[in-house]
């Protein structure tokens, strides 16, 4: 085997374990520590958050949806009174601003290398609370955003990293239900983790399903409510049956953001015949979505 081939050999190699062990482990249940409680005033920043992401959604380019971040970063994190937020409430602030640049920087050519240090910095920065508050309380939120970035890094680790943070990702999801079995947010995204997992790795289109329902029940926000329903409806989508409530659910999210472009998006990637989880999956694009509505 040429040398060409054999670095081809390994990426393809390291790519499958990447993705089997993203999808098919079951994580291993930790022990549960007391509840660890942010601020209200923390909470609120993160509901903030959570609403200025959803109106990113109006950006035409994702190079004008990165300036709106920066802008956001300068009026709600270089504030004074930000030093007043304890070091987990910055950690998780952080987090959700690293995974919404993340998010758009993947759409902008040429920023493969920033994105890696982008994301390999924040996951270090995690990696080092977590490993330094071992017999600590860790609150829901960190526990998700931290879930979040381990998923993001899976991409740029080691096999060894892979094989470690790819059990970790469903137990911080599960250790955050645990602490809150109504958490809209950790709902949405475990309920992701179930339906991409097959059965013998712990998957369940049943549980998803119960927990995609349950994030839209439990909503507290607009926002929550926006991306629980959104999500539930890509479910629905996929059977046929049910293609009527998939599309009034899109109606209803997009109420909350009017004219946004993912809503929009999604209504064509459903029109080509696509739920969001079947484009993912089989890593569709542009292309494949034009082709299929072409030929209907």
């Amino acid at each position: 085997m040429t040398k060409k081939y054999y670095s081809l050999y390994i990426m393809e190699l390291r790519q499958k374990i990447t993705a089997l062990l993203f999808f098919f482990f079951i994580a291993v249940p930790l022990s549960l520590s007391a509840a660890a409680k942010i601020s209200d005033k923390a909470q609120a920043e993160i509901d903030a958050f959570m609403t200025f992401r959803m109106n990113l959604s109006v950006c035409e380019t994702a190079e004008s949806a990165l300036s709106k971040i920066d802008d956001y970063h300068i009026q709600h994190f270089c504030r004074p009174d930000f030093i007043s937020f304890t070091d987990e409430e910055k950690l998780i602030l952080e987090n959700f601003e690293v995974l919404e640049i993340y998010n758009y920087m993947r759409k902008v050519k040429g920023k493969e290398s920033d994105i890696k240090k982008l994301i390999c910095s924040q996951y270090n920065k995690n990696t080092n609370w977590f490993s330094s508050h071992k017999d600590g309380t860790i609150n829901k939120w960190l526990y998700c955003t931290a879930a979040d970035m381990l998923s993001c890094n899976l991409s740029y680790a080691s096999v060894t990293t892979i094989m470690h943070d790819g059990l970790a990702v469903k137990t911080y999801y599960e250790k955050a239900l645990l602490q809150d079995p109504d958490m809209s947010y950790a709902l949405t995204n475990i309920a992701q983790w179930y339906y991409y997992a097959p059965s013998f790795g712990g998957g369940s289109k049943s549980k998803a399903k119960n927990c995609f329902e349950h994030a839209v029940i439990c909503a507290r926000t607009n926002a929550e409510t926006y991306y629980a329903k959104i999500f539930l409806s890509q479910y629905l989508f996929e059977d046929e049956t049910q293609r009527g409530k998939s599309a009034t659910l899109l109606a209803d999210a997009d109420v909350f953001q009017p004219g946004g472009h993912y809503v929009e998006w999604l209504r064509r990637i459903n029109k080509a015949g696509f739920s969001l989880y079947y484009y993912n999956m089989h890593k569709l694009g542009p292309a494949d979505v034009d082709k299929a509505i072409g030929m209907i």
